[in-house]
């Protein structure tokens, strides 16, 4: 993808993905096997015991592996994903970099990391996307 389409990618996911708009979610990089976001820690994410809902941190590392699966043009969607949570968090900013591991023309392997203001890791996240034959800018100017 080139730079400008790179870009529409970006804005494609931060406008059409719903869940992650709601929740606070902003993509700060995107480049081909690679996606870097970040999500400002709110009242709205914390759980019953005042640390980060695992599934806030779930749904950062998710649009992370969405944008970087995503980020050589054609559709990929999660076929599997696996996360490990390593330390609680209840402020401050938290980033989730996903990592192309391997692609072929069916699948990619994503490896994600959500680390905290101090760098510490904070979970790892493990996604296996499926690379379907439609382009992805099929859906850029859907309303």
């Amino acid at each position: 993808m080139t730079s400008a389409e790179l870009e529409q990618l970006k804005q494609f996911f931060l406008q059409r993905d719903r869940f992650a708009k709601a929740a606070g979610i902003d993509i700060l990089e995107i480049k081909p096997g690679y996606a870097k976001c970040s999500l400002e820690v709110k009242d709205q994410h914390l759980n019953g015991v005042n640390i980060v809902q695992g599934g806030a941190i779930f749904t950062l590392a998710d649009l992370a592996f969405a944008a970087a699966s995503n980020s050589h043009g054609t559709v990929a969607v999660a076929v599997e994903i696996s996360i490990t949570y390593m330390k609680a968090v209840a402020k401050g900013t938290l980033y989730a970099e996903a990592r192309e591991v391997a692609v072929n023309p069916k699948l990619g392997t994503y490896i994600i990391e959500v680390t905290d203001d101090a760098g510490d890791v904070v979970s790892s996240f493990q996604g296996l996307a499926y690379r379907k034959k439609n382009p992805i800018s099929e859906f850029f100017s859907l309303e």
